[in-house]
């Protein structure tokens, strides 16, 4: 192990003693097995850790342990070994021919690993020109352990030359990265897929774990004036340390004279500059479409789920044997949403069945697939409804949502309706037992994934479930909707269990009543950036209602249904059978209930007199009741007689308590209303009481 260079600052060889007193016995081990590798653990590795914490040494001390534990992989340490040795031979000259699988990524992957020259300020150059990045290329023909062994092992050999170039300049050398994005669009520019998995199985795994403090600064160049405007509007909100080492400049900058002198000079930064090759161009891959896309599985999409059954035959095998191979996860339909929904490349769709079958068996999915099954079956109903939920009731009481709207779209997607207004986290919390709340959302996941399944099955097409949020008082203000912490962070473990189950089943979400300022900076924000980066979320004025696409997709009449169905939880109402309320001039009280074949509803009123009915007349209410029915014909559409008119009441306060009841023929949700609406004068006072007698009580 080498001793402390003499142009580490005195704080710098402090910390380096501290960590080798600290970890001696595992860097003595490492010494004597020929594994002490310097660009990690000598005092320029040790003194870049220190860096990148601005001297905070129990964090220091932290990502230490931490790559240790990460060097000490079986694998990795056959990496760098490998990688060290290449280096050495190559008469210690950076160049990606010494990478493994160099001979098959090069035909998608071409940029300057150490440019010849220096910076002006000593530092080592990489030079990366994004059109020579073939992200497609390489999710669609390169084997994806090929690019990871040889990103990896490139990071390796950067941190092997830094740490040489360091101890020859006396100086902590760092990297200048010029990022060129000569030759490509905003919409070429971000790739979501291969962002993610890179991150994944690069960045967060590996390179943030063993590479400290090696970069000084990013240089964007011949950046598209979109990307340039955008960076400019967020460049406020970024963090001070970032934007000191991010630079957006215009064109290619050789007009700027700092830029060229930093870069090494004219003729090596028109080198650089000529070194692309233009790989993309190589290789197109349209998955623009593929959100959008709910026709039945193609033959390419067929045959590459034959790949992917037989990747996983051994498992998918077991399943079959034991009779969980339930085709919501399972069948063709189920595994051509696991390609969709990564895109359509194979490599990820891989990976995420992979994790999927994993979290099967840790979150006992089968189990719950069983139970949600049965309920559906019991229904006879091809639809979900909150009813077949475990601990509904309790849930229900500070969560109302409608689950499955009566009316599916007019291609035959169910519609999930969410007023914000009436879930109230915080109550549920207190009042909730959060294993029950979790079992709840699990349950509710996998009945998404068999209502999709049954759906697609009835029409012959990739069924999905349109989300419609509904932010009316719900509290979102300037900085979000205000957050419950207590419900808040658990509540994170609740969505990474949708996400490793669900895929592509949920489509669309449209935001209604979301503040102005928010609906226009949004619509601003769309025209700037690809469409695949905004098409899940829709943000519309109000209600919605002024929107004709919006109002076709979803159905007037269902609509105005839908919102009638908000009760206002997080405003103190309560959505009680029995009680006393005042309504409003022009306002109106709505009740909904669900109601199954056979089942009897009750409900009884008496408006009470007010001080004003000398003046204005007797005080009235106007009471309706609507029916609207789950049936469906055999195309999985709305019939004919869907809604029925049940009564249109007016009710007097000399009437005394007036009661009604129905008895559904059908299941169905029914539609109270008791409206004041036609008074702009004066609130009245209204008593009710609702009673559901289920199917065979007395």
């Amino acid at each position: 192990m080498d001793e402390c260079v003499d142009f580490l600052t005195a704080e710098e060889k402090s910390f380096v003693l501290v960590i080798r007193e600290q970890f001696r016995d595992e860097l003595t081990t490492r010494r004597e097995q020929g594994k002490a590798f310097s660009c990690f653990f000598g005092s320029v590795a040790i003194a870049r850790i220190l860096q990148a914490v601005d001297g905070h040494t129990d964090k220091a001390i932290e990502w230490f342990q931490s790559l240790l534990r990460t060097l000490s992989e079986e694998s990795t340490e056959a990496l760098v070994l490998n990688v060290l040795e290449a280096f050495a031979k190559h008469n210690f000259v950076v160049d990606a021919s010494i990478l493994p699988h160099y001979d098959t990524v090069k035909d998608f992957f071409n940029a300057e690993l150490c440019a010849p020259k220096l910076s002006s300020d000593g530092d080592m150059i990489m030079y990366l020109p994004l059109v020579d990045l073939d992200r497609d290329g390489i999710l669609q023909h390169l084997d994806w352990d090929h690019w990871v062994k040889f990103s990896r092992a490139s990071t390796i050999l950067q941190c092997a030359a830094l740490d040489r170039i360091s101890r020859g300049c006396s100086k902590v050398v760092k990297l200048v990265l010029i990022v060129d994005m000569e030759g490509l669009s905003l919409e070429g520019a971000i790739h979501r897929t291969f962002a993610r998995a890179h991150r994944r199985d690069v960045v967060d795994s590996f390179q943030q774990k063993v590479a400290a403090e090696i970069v000084t600064s990013v240089h964007v160049i011949n950046v598209p004036w979109t990307i340039a405007n955008l960076f400019s509007l967020c460049k406020t909100f970024l963090p001070a340390k970032f934007l000191q080492k991010f630079k957006v400049l215009s064109g290619d900058s050789l007009q700027d004279a700092s830029f060229v002198k930093q870069c090494g000079g004219e003729e090596q930064l028109s080198s650089l500059l000529s070194s692309r090759k233009g790989l993309v161009s190589h290789h197109t891959h349209d998955s623009q479409q593929l959100f959008f896309l709910d026709t039945w599985p193609n033959e390419d999409e067929l045959h590459s789920i034959a790949n992917l059954r037989g990747k996983f035959a051994e498992n998918l095998a077991e399943r079959q044997r034991s009779g969980t191979d339930w085709p919501c996860f399972f069948s063709d339909v189920a595994l051509a949403r696991v390609l969709r929904g990564n895109e359509g490349y194979f490599s990820e769709a891989s990976n995420w069945f992979q994790t999927f079958l994993r979290k099967m068996e840790k979150y006992h999915v089968d189990e719950i697939v069983q139970a949600m099954n049965s309920q559906l079956e019991a229904s006879k109903l091809e639809r979900a409804a909150l009813t077949m939920l475990p601990h509904a009731d309790e849930v229900g009481k500070y969560f109302r949502c409608t689950l499955s709207a009566p009316k599916l779209t007019p291609s035959g997607d169910v519609i999930w309706f969410i007023p914000l207004g009436d879930f109230d986290r915080k109550s549920l919390v207190q009042n909730v037992r959060w294993e029950d709340f979790v079992e709840f959302l699990r349950a509710l996941c996998v009945l998404r994934a068999l209502e999709a399944q049954r759906l697609s099955e009835v029409q012959h097409r990739m069924a999905k479930c349109i989300t419609i949020l509904d932010l009316q008082g719900s509290g979102i203000g300037a900085t979000g909707i205000p957050k419950v912490e207590e419900f808040d962070e658990p509540n994170q473990k609740n969505v990474k269990f949708m996400r490793e189950i669900l895929i592509d089943i949920l489509g669309p979400i449209y935001v209604l009543n979301a503040p102005w300022v928010a609906v226009k900076a949004f619509n601003w924000f769309k025209t700037l950036v690809p469409a695949r980066f905004s098409r899940k979320l829709v943000l519309l004025d109000g209600d919605g209602a002024s929107d004709l696409d919006f109002v076709e997709l979803v159905g007037e009449g269902q609509l105005k249904h839908l919102l009638a169905t908000r009760v206002g939880l997080l405003c103190g109402e309560v959505d009680g059978d029995l009680g006393a309320c005042t309504i409003s001039a022009g306002e109106s009280l709505n009740k909904v209930r669900n109601l199954k074949q056979g089942e009897t509803i009750s409900w009884s009123i008496s408006v009470e007199s007010g001080d004003a009915d000398s003046w204005f007349g007797v005080s009235d209410i106007l009471s309706t009741a609507n029916m609207i029915y789950d049936d469906l014909n055999s195309e999985g559409n709305p019939g004919k007689e869907h809604d029925s008119a049940l009564e249109e009441l007016w009710v007097l306060a000399s009437d005394g308590e007036v009661t009604r009841e129905y008895t559904a023929d059908r299941n169905g949700v029914i539609r109270l209303c008791w409206s004041n609406e036609h008074s702009r004068m004066r609130a009245k006072n209204l008593r009710f009481h609702i009673d559901v007698r289920k199917t065979g009580s007395l």
